[in-house]
């Protein structure tokens, strides 16, 4: 395992966030984020509410995290699997399909908090030893960065510009301005119709990459 670069304490400190944030993804199998309480997420983790308060000054910073380490995640297999462009913006949707089928009530709360918050929220950094444990035989990982899904889109949008895979003349900003756009409108309407997810942010994806 990989741990240049990082004290104990920063491990220490590392392995707490991913027991807490592993915990609660298997709690999100079987029940809703709302009906999941801090008590039970620090009595499973042996933490007290103290310190994952420290952490998460939020119990809804929590998805942030969730987010951000899938985010991470999702970055390096493409980097691993060298996929690039148009294809990558595709293998992006249809890793963040399955995250909407799998944590469903994640997704609804994250763009409930969004919404309600007074402020632009942030998310939850991953550092140097969260990367290393993450991902403890994979060289340099602690070097490469960490990109919210937005700026994957942007980068791989970017990328399929530069491929002239895209030929709409517009701002990268404003194309994907529009994706995220249809992917939060698909999964409302998703669930207020009562429709799989997955298969109505894909068709709305398709649809709208078929205009670029």
């Amino acid at each position: 395992m990989v741990t240049a670069g990082t004290s104990l304490r920063e491990r220490k400190s590392a392995k707490l966030k991913l027991l807490v944030l592993t915990i609660a993804k298997t709690m999100l199998r079987q029940q809703s984020f709302q009906d999941i309480h801090v008590m039970d997420l620090c009595k499973k983790a042996g933490i007290s509410k103290v310190t994952f308060f420290r952490y998460f000054p939020q119990k809804e910073d929590l998805l942030l995290y969730f987010m951000r380490v899938w985010a991470f995640e999702l970055s390096i297999d493409m980097q691993t699997t060298n996929i690039k462009g148009l294809k990558a913006v595709k293998f992006i949707f249809d890793r963040y399909g399955d995250l909407c089928e799998n944590y469903h009530s994640v997704i609804l709360h994250l763009i409930k908090y969004h919404a309600i918050s007074p402020l632009v929220l942030k998310p939850i950094s991953i550092k140097k030893a969260e990367k290393q444990l993450l991902f403890p035989n994979l060289e340099g990982v602690d070097q490469m960065e960490v990109l919210a899904f937005d700026r994957l889109l942007e980068k791989y949008v970017l990328e399929a510009i530069f491929q002239t895979e895209i030929t709409k003349s517009s701002d990268v900003s404003d194309l994907v301005s529009m994706l995220l756009t249809t992917t939060y409108g698909s999964i409302l309407v998703a669930k207020m119709k009562q429709t799989p997810v997955k298969a109505t942010l894909k068709k709305n994806i398709t649809a709208v990459l078929e205009t670029f």
